[in-house]
């Protein structure tokens, strides 16, 4: 649909702009502000600039392509090689993070940070519980 399409080249603007405008917040309250807030609005900031450039990239690459091309594409999409892959990676994917954040929580538990050590242990259950949750879902569906 045309709204659809708008969207798709309004929404990376407006992600950098709003990236932009973050970061120079962040750097002009930069001693006005906790350093973990500073921290919040650069990470963010970064999210949001790098989504959008994303966005621009693959929407003009899209355009690039011919008819023949994209139709391949949206195929190569759909393809059940291409999506016994994806699912691959993904599972693959969910151990190597796990295995991430537990490494992260030895380091905030040998580091003695409070805080830090139990945001990363609701991380970890989050993490596990996100698999159990879709793994639910898909059994619906399948």
């Amino acid at each position: 649909s045309a709204m659809k399409e708008r969207l798709k080249k309004i929404l990376p603007i407006l992600g950098i702009v709003c990236g932009a405008a973050l970061f120079a917040a962040a750097f002009l309250l930069d001693d006005n502000i906790p350093k973990e807030l500073g921290g919040v609005l650069f990470g963010t900031a970064g999210i949001l600039m790098g989504l959008g450039a994303t966005g621009i990239f693959m929407d003009a690459a899209w355009r690039k392509m011919s008819e023949e091309e994209r139709r391949e594409a949206e195929r190569g999409e759909r393809d059940e090689r291409n999506v016994a892959i994806r699912e691959k990676a993904a599972y693959s994917s969910w151990y190597w993070t796990l295995y991430l954040l537990w490494g992260a929580f030895f380091v905030t538990l040998v580091m003695g940070s409070g805080f830090p050590t139990a945001l990363v242990s609701v991380l970890i259950v989050l993490h596990c519980v996100f698999l159990m949750v879709n793994m639910g879902r898909w059994a619906k569906q399948m």
